[in-house]
């Protein structure tokens, strides 16, 4: 049978020789099967099933210059073996495992019948049947083309996965020279946060911590003598009056010239240009430079010419020389560029975050010290974990970005902050009037909900939307003339007219000055209103003798004055247009996301009417490429699922969790959900992202329960979509039936001002049976966003919901205002009375924090507790924070 199998193969290989040249690609480029078994740090199938490593890797790279795809099956050498002689695969992954060091000679028990394709050492073999010579040369030339095209990249893969620090082995003599010198005297640059400083005479920040290290592992004291300039610290280190410097530039040159020695680097510093906001740079700007800073000879002054330097003693200097307007830029660290600007309140500087330029950082030993301390410190610099020194470098920075955010907020934007804080208080305001307004019921359909703006009878965007392709259709003849165009009316000062003559008013006017329009210009074929009654589409006819811009501005002389009661009021308009494509297919998303991109492209401008045109089409492809991809994504496990803690505010221990989705794409990249989630509410997308967030969440509980783990309830967020999508109870009835989880263990946030807004009796009814639905099937329901819409108290009164989730807006507002914090504490009261479980969102502080245990809140989320975590990560912590 053995050789009957050889034989098979044997033929296939000669036929495909004998191939026409295409049909020979397309047989060969069909699938290269690999076996492999789980080898750490080469080659190994995580929890999600994807594939890691630097074998692995590699592979793949070399699949693709062999013009092949690349499946691989896992299972033990010995199974792959008989795989690969069957015929079922055409490589088996051998690791090195102790092997001889040069790869290229084989293993030293190489499997009988077998010939190999050395990965390079570390790396391993690929096996193959021995007579399968072919593949084993086109597998050897595509090795050769990558190291040909990038020589270094097997090492970047090794250094990616298995660079780690080295054993810290010292000699006697070693040992016995820090047993005699258990104080070295040391010096680090001053007045760096969070890179190095000092507070109260102590060293502090990312040398600081490295420092701290250096002392645990050697068993001695590092004495940081504090210094107040760079330029005295080079000083001392040149005069020998201190055995090291912590940190300096790796340049040997620089080294002599201090009459220095150094140690391998230990740490890459990047550099970021800081610049002024108020003005553009110069095309030749002036460069404020650090006088006693390497990087100051190593690249500015290579880079800029003499005349556009100035010189200053240090970084701190410099910072201040940009502020004042005596300089045009600076050059600094990126892990301290947001601490300079914060330090000084240069809140008229920033950076782009663009990397300008890269150093390695070592430790420089006076040249008088014993050769051995450079050892020793070698030593310990191999020692070191590269991924420990990554975090004593995040920790730092991220403490930095962390502090004072609201400060430095309004210190940048203070007109915007009071405005932000007056429209908070304007809402409040008028939801509270609205609510105490909400007795009148009216009688209407659930597809006026979903087709009309809820307080007039015009057809709302939704409605547009869907009709627009039949209307399109039904004038085909003037489409085909080029007439038929797609425009958009967006009013200025609406929050305005609104605050001040009423929203039912407002609307009201608009309504009636709709119909009047469409009477006068016959030509305007369909429209519909958003529901924010800001800005309204329409698919017009151009009439005959006018062009697009004329008969856009007819439309906004007959609507410029409006009455609103019975007062002649003027208003402000930005109108987009887009002309309807004479053929093909109509996607009516594009047509009203283009006439919109029309419009914002004049906002700011003289021009109020702005017309499509290809210049406007790179946003429309970001979101063409996020739908192309998003079907992918899903597929592929692209989307993924990261949770936020929830703490009980009195024993500050994890109590739930809310289920959040990012969106890891290898051609977009990673996306937060403010830049997909629209878009998929738009297009519809947002459901099946939904159901797919909700089984996650549903197997991981259902996995932790089966082995016994501690769980806690997670929130999933639904959609606004779900409320006329049909059969969308259900769907949920199937998740609850297939995972069987506890009741409440899972629960659903219903967006107050998306998913429930009713009015009507109809639709009181259908929200309250969708609800009394979902919480039969063991789901517990949370009010998402309450108090940032129209109906709140309605929901309260109305629906059965377990949980009240109060937007961080409240918070905010109740910080600053007495009256605000009265309310926030009269809905949490309430909420309490109707034995719902109140949560407050958004808490950073601390302050923030003991203002809510004062007003009786026991449940909170936000940044101060815990940002959102990947999944293994966050059960990690809840794991460790029940051990004893």
């Amino acid at each position: 049978m053995r050789y009957l199998t050889r034989i098979i193969i044997l033929t296939i290989i000669i036929a495909i020789n004998f191939l026409p040249p295409c049909l020979g690609a397309e047989f060969l480029r069909q699938n290269l099967r690999v076996g492999f078994d789980d080898t750490a740090g080469n080659f190994w199938q995580g929890s999600r099933l994807l594939y890691h490593g630097a074998a692995y890797e590699l592979t793949e790279y070399m699949g693709t210059y062999m013009s092949v795809h690349v499946n691989y099956t896992r299972g033990t050498l010995a199974d792959n073996l008989l795989r690969l002689h069957s015929g079922s695969l055409d490589f088996v992954y051998l690791p090195e495992n102790g092997q001889p060091t040069n790869p290229s000679k084989g293993p030293t028990d190489l499997p009988p019948n077998t010939i190999f394709v050395p990965l390079g050492q570390g790396f391993g073999w690929l096996l193959a049947d021995e007579y399968r010579t072919d593949l084993k040369e086109r597998a050897l030339q595509a090795m050769a083309e990558i190291k040909e095209v990038n020589p270094l990249f097997p090492n970047s893969l090794l250094e990616k996965y298995h660079v780690k620090g080295h054993a810290l082995n010292l000699t006697p003599e070693e040992k016995a020279y820090l047993a005699a010198h258990p104080v070295i005297r040391t010096m680090v640059s001053p007045r760096q946060p969070p890179y190095t400083y000092f507070e109260k005479g102590e060293a502090k920040g990312i040398i600081a911590d490295i420092i701290k290290r250096l002392e645990a592992d050697l068993g001695i004291t590092l004495e940081i003598i504090p210094e107040e300039t760079q330029h005295t610290m080079m000083q001392h280190l040149t005069n020998g009056d201190i055995d090291m410097v912590m940190d300096f530039y790796t340049d040997h040159n620089w080294a002599k010239a201090h009459n220095a020695i150094l140690t391998f680097p230990y740490l890459t510093l990047n550099y970021v240009s800081v610049m002024r906001k108020d003005r553009p740079l110069p095309e030749t700007p002036t460069v404020a430079c650090a006088r006693t800073h390497f990087y100051t000879h190593d690249f500015i002054e290579r880079t800029f010419p003499p005349e556009q330097l100035r010189y200053y003693a240090d970084v701190p200097d410099c910072m201040a020389a940009v502020n004042r307007g005596e300089a045009d830029m600076t050059f600094v660290k990126s892990v301290t560029a947001q601490s300079d600007i914060y330090r000084g309140s240069y809140y008229n500087l920033y950076t782009n975050g663009n990397v300008v330029f890269s150093h390695k950082v070592s430790i420089a030993i006076s040249d008088t010290a014993d050769p051995l301390l450079l050892k020793i410190l070698n030593k310990e610099v191999a020692h070191i974990d590269p991924q420990d020194i990554a975090s004593i470098v995040n920790s730092q920075v991220y403490g930095v970005q962390a502090q004072d955010t609201l400060k430095a907020f309004i210190y940048r934007n203070p007109f915007m902050s009071l405005c932000l804080l007056g429209g908070v208080l304007s809402i409040i305001i008028i939801g509270l009037l609205y609510f105490m307004q909400l007795r009148r019921k009216y009688t209407a359909e659930l597809w006026r909900q979903a087709n009309v703006v809820t307080i007039t009878d015009i057809y709302n965007l939704h409605w547009f939307a869907q009709e627009l392709p039949n209307a399109i259709a039904y004038y085909q003849e003037a489409r085909k003339n080029g007439e038929l165009f797609v425009l958009v009316v967006s009013a200025q000062r609406v929050a305005f007219l609104k605050e001040l003559h009423g929203t039912q008013t407002y609307a009201d006017c608009i309504e009636r000055s709709l119909q009047e329009l469409t009477k006068k210009h016959p030509w305007i074929l369909r429209y519909g209103l958003s529901a924010e009654i800001t800005h309204v589409y329409m698919l017009c006819q151009k009439p005959p003798g006018l062009t697009l811009r004329q008969s856009a501005e007819q439309i906004e002389k007959a609507i410029r004055i409006i009455p609103v009661n019975g007062i002649p009021t003027t208003v402000t308009y930005h109108i987009g247009l887009c002309p309807v494509p004479r053929n093909g297919d109509i996607d009516a998303s594009l047509l009203m996301d283009n006439a919109m991109m029309a419009r914002n492209e004049i906002i700011g401008k003289s021009n109020t009417i702005g017309i499509f045109n290809t210049n406007m089409h790179d946003e429309m492809l970001k979101h063409q490429q996020m739908e192309l991809y998003m079907e992918k994504a899903l597929e592929t496990g692209e989307f993924q699922i990261h949770l936020q803690a929830k703490y009980d505010l009195n024993t500050r221990k994890i109590c739930g969790a809310e289920a959040l989705v990012r969106w890891q794409s290898p051609e977009l990249g990673f996306l937060m959900p403010n830049h997909f989630i629209p878009l998929f509410e738009r297009n519809g997308f947002a459901i099946r992202l939904d159901y797919y967030v909700l089984e996650l969440v549903c197997k991981c509980l259902q996995e932790r329960l089966k082995k016994k783990l501690p769980v806690v309830p997670i929130s999933v967020n639904q959609s606004g979509l779900h409320i006329s999508e049909r059969g969308y109870l259900a769907s949920i009835q199937a998740i609850a039936d297939c995972y069987k989880l506890p009741r409440k263990l899972v629960e659903l946030e219903l967006t107050e001002t998306s998913f429930i807004d009713f009015n009507t009796k109809t639709e009181n009814e259908n929200a309250l049976q969708i609800t009394r639905r979902l919480k039969s099937m063991g789901f517990a329901l949370s009010m998402d966003d309450f108090c940032t819409g129209y109906s709140s108290i309605a929901m309260l009164r109305n629906l059965p919901m377990d949980i009240m989730k109060i937007d961080r807006s409240m918070l905010l507002s109740a910080e600053q205002d007495e009256r605000a914090l009265t309310i926030l504490k009269q809905v949490i009261q309430l909420g309490q009375n109707l034995s719902m479980r109140v949560l407050v969102e958004g808490i950073e502080t601390e302050a923030q924090e003991r203002l809510l245990k004062a007003t009786g809140c026991h449940i909170g989320q936000g940044f101060l507790f815990a940002h959102p975590v990947p999944i293994e990560q966050f059960f990690a912590k809840l794991d460790n924070s029940l051990k004893p």
